[in-house]
């Protein structure tokens, strides 16, 4: 697989871009988590609804402790989006009247790993986000 990792969006770019979508929505964006902050990536409000999604990337930030790889490989995406399942569903039990979400770059690699799977997200009541950088998601 032929791979440009300078058009794969960061965990960062994934939560800026969302954000504006969302706000176009008419969603007012209470937080937004860069970097290595601990938190929900987004939390936004609308008609009264609250919204938590996290956001994961397909490479790591230029500025990451622990940036080892151009981009990441399909078993990392596979840890990620476990992890993101696992904190959502904590949340879920503690604000089960809250929207939840989970956000991915709509990128080749991740679809191709995950993508087959995502559906089962809609049953946990967990909706997902393909994000793009053109603001189509």
């Amino acid at each position: 697989m032929n791979v440009n990792f300078r058009d794969k969006l960061t965990e960062d770019e994934v939560v800026n871009l969302l954000s504006e979508q969302l706000q176009k929505e008419g969603w007012t964006i209470t937080k937004q988590c860069f970097g290595q902050t601990r938190g929900n990536d987004i939390e936004a409000i609308k008609d009264e609804k609250k919204l938590i999604i996290e956001a994961k990337g397909a490479k790591s930030n230029d500025y990451s402790p622990t940036k080892k790889r151009d981009y990441f490989k399909s078993g990392q995406i596979k840890s990620h989006f476990g992890r993101a399942i696992v904190k959502i569903m904590s949340e879920i039990e503690k604000n089960p009247e809250f929207i939840y979400g989970i956000a991915h770059p709509d990128d080749p690699l991740i679809r191709k790993t995950i993508g087959k799977i995502i559906p089962q997200l809609e049953g946990l009541n967990i909706k997902h986000y393909w994000v793009k950088k053109d603001d189509k998601i």
